[in-house]
């Protein structure tokens, strides 16, 4: 997938049958079907045809433990996913993590330029809202690489948001008890373009367009954004090993989740 823009929403809700319900509806039904799979799985190569007449498999897959959904739309690919149900077996001896619910999700840049940038960030804004999501960011393949990937590493690093926020990027979605304890509101106005509701908590975006994302301008507006909300909250791939100051988790509500989501 050439040039792609990247989400991840990270949930503390758990991904029960009606969560995966609910999720996987949002995704099947958003803007007419714009983004409707063709194809799904558990695990690659997706070869079962996706039918939004009898999802009941794909809902049971995902809500067992350790479940998952994994998605595309499109030849070639247009829309690729994978919703993770992290949450582990009640025989491990482990505890499960506690944002088991995790999103993450690509769409081809030529495919999103054509159907609207406007589009695809609404898209993105409707699964955090369902997911009951903490925090959760779109951005381009290159920004996200660049800011969570170092050349000792093959996979992406500060993706745990139970540790610290991973970062800031160019569409930033928080949920009201983040945003509070970050303190975002009021964001200073030079740095970004922000909007706030009561029902879908708070974004910041950096720029109009993901295409400015790794530009010099943008990056600086980002880093001084970052030191005005507190950089020992944030993963930088500078010093990946320091440790985070991060939120009593239990202090911060869980999102609702919307009736109409």
């Amino acid at each position: 997938m050439k040039n792609s823009l990247e989400f991840v929403l990270f949930s503390r809700h758990p991904l029960t049958e009606s969560m995966a319900r609910r999720q996987i509806d949002t995704l099947v039904n958003f803007d007419g079907g714009i983004v409707c799979p063709d194809k799904w799985g558990t695990f690659e190569p997706l070869k079962t045809p996706f039918d939004a007449g009898d999802m009941s498999i794909p809902f049971k897959k995902l809500s067992e433990p350790q479940g998952n959904f994994f998605y595309r739309k499109g030849r070639p690919i247009q829309v690729q996913g994978e919703i993770w149900n992290r949450t582990l077996p009640p025989t491990s001896r482990f505890p499960s993590p506690l944002f088991a619910n995790y999103w993450t999700g690509r769409f081809e840049g030529k495919w999103a330029d054509r159907v609207g940038l406007q589009r695809v960030q609404k898209c993105v804004q409707q699964m955090f809202q369902a997911s009951g999501a903490d925090f959760g960011f779109l951005t381009t393949e290159v920004d996200k690489k660049a800011k969570n990937t170092n050349a000792g590493s093959y996979s992406y690093q500060g993706m745990n948001l139970e540790e610290g926020v991973p970062g800031l990027y160019w569409f930033n979605l928080f949920s009201n008890g983040l945003a509070q304890w970050l303190g975002v509101d009021p964001f200073p106005r030079e740095l970004a373009e922000t909007t706030c509701s009561d029902e879908s908590g708070m974004s910041i975006m950096f720029g109009a367009s993901p295409g400015r994302c790794r530009d010099i301008d943008v990056l600086q507006k980002q880093r001084a954004a970052i030191e005005w909300l507190g950089s020992e909250r944030f993963f930088d791939i500078r010093s990946p090993g320091r440790k985070l100051h991060s939120p009593n988790w239990e202090r911060i509500p869980v999102p609702n989740v919307p009736s109409s989501a």
